[in-house]
């Protein structure tokens, strides 16, 4: 990993990238998760929220960044473009295993229990699955299908291939009832591997398991090619725009008829749900890539801050994760975790409750945009 001055960057991108980490800043910053906003919550299990929205703008903002560094290495040898996709997607799934264990480190420097040691509540309980870990895992898969078929044609099909095979995996392991929340295909290989000692929060199933990945490289896939629409020197602005919002409607209108089949559930990572999301990503991108070429200054001006959290996106979801695990280890004097304290003696009670709980997440939002603005003046960039 390293720090990085990059003076070349395509604007669409880096506003949709910051687009993503903000909805993901805010979805993970909330106080009180009980009475938010229902909008800011993840779905129980089928159904879109705008929480739901977070990750698969990440997988698919990784797909556009993945169309531009192709072309950038063609002329690398294939060991090392192989070495620099495994190094990585490698370092993303360390950094993750690292982010897993956080609260445990905390934990144990802060309030250590008498009798344990931190090895043995990793080994009996450390998550070894997660955000970062997928977006590893999806990246090494994703650009080496991008790179080993090249043409988008070949692409756009293998991703259908791939959504295709998870949906008959969740039909071939219960035909009756495919997507139930208590046994399903994704359930039942997290109970092999990792094993339930080792999900999320010691459950039956992981959300970010090793199934979900199949089609989660899907949504790398549909990001990749949006980015090659957008990106392709042959190709107007109109027609940038014009195949995209093309692409995006197709992807919408399959997804949709694929949920008559399938339902739309972000913790499977279900088809339709990647299509439905995939689809309004790339129409998005369509939008974001009329309004820089129609009206550049004003567009410039409005999205200036989702551009500013794009160029670090990473990083910016590093930080204020590790931010968070130590204010919801921490506690106040009345042995509450600070994080939801700073929350009840600052904005609690001044308007109502849930507008309250947004208006403590965009405070935090706004914290972590002067950290990103300071690094964007000085034209540093966080690289894996």
């Amino acid at each position: 990993m390293s720090f990085r001055v990059d003076h070349h960057r395509w604007p669409a991108i880096d506003i949709f990238r910051g687009l993503a980490i903000t909805c993901m800043l805010i979805v993970n910053a909330l106080p009180d998760f009980s009475e938010a906003y229902p909008l800011l919550l993840h779905s129980p299990w089928a159904g879109i929220t705008f929480a739901d929205l977070a990750f698969p703008g990440f997988v698919f903002a990784m797909g556009l960044a993945g169309s531009l560094w192709l072309p950038k290495h063609a002329r690398d040898g294939w060991k090392t473009k192989a070495g620099i996709i495994l190094r990585r997607g490698a370092l993303l799934f360390l950094l993750g295993c690292f982010l897993n264990h956080v609260p445990l480190l905390l934990q144990h420097i802060f309030y250590p229990e008498a009798g344990t040691s931190l090895w043995e509540e990793i080994s009996r309980h450390g998550r070894l699955f997660g955000v970062l870990q997928r977006l590893g895992l999806v990246y090494i898969c994703g650009m080496l299908i991008a790179w080993w078929l090249e043409k988008e044609r070949l692409t756009a099909i293998f991703a259908l291939l791939l959504l295709a095979l998870s949906s008959l995996g969740f039909h071939l392991f219960d035909a009756a009832a495919p997507f139930h929340p208590e046994n399903n295909i994704s359930m039942f290989v997290d109970g092999i591997f990792p094993g339930k000692a080792h999900c999320y929060l010691q459950g039956d199933f992981d959300p970010e398991g090793l199934y979900g990945t199949m089609a989660s490289t899907a949504s790398f896939l549909w990001g990749f090619l949006a980015g090659c629409c957008l990106t392709g020197s042959n190709a107007s602005g109109f027609s940038r725009e014009g195949r995209l919002a093309l692409g995006g409607a197709g992807l919408l209108l399959l997804g949709w008829l694929w949920s008559c089949q399938d339902i739309v559930c972000k913790a499977l990572w279900t088809a339709p749900y990647v299509l439905l999301t995939s689809g309004g990503f790339t129409l998005l991108l369509s939008l974001l890539q009329m309004l820089l070429c129609r009206w550049p200054k004003f567009s410039g001006i409005l999205f200036a801050p989702c551009r500013i959290m794009g160029t670090n996106a990473l990083l910016l979801y590093i930080l204020p994760e590790i931010s968070l695990m130590l204010l919801w280890t921490l506690k106040s004097s009345s042995e509450q975790p600070l994080y939801p304290w700073l929350w009840e003696i600052s904005l609690k009670g001044v308007v109502s409750i849930p507008f309250s709980i947004l208006l403590f997440t965009l405070l935090w939002l706004c914290l972590w945009l002067l950290v990103a603005n300071c690094l964007h003046k000085h034209r540093i960039y966080f690289k894996v």
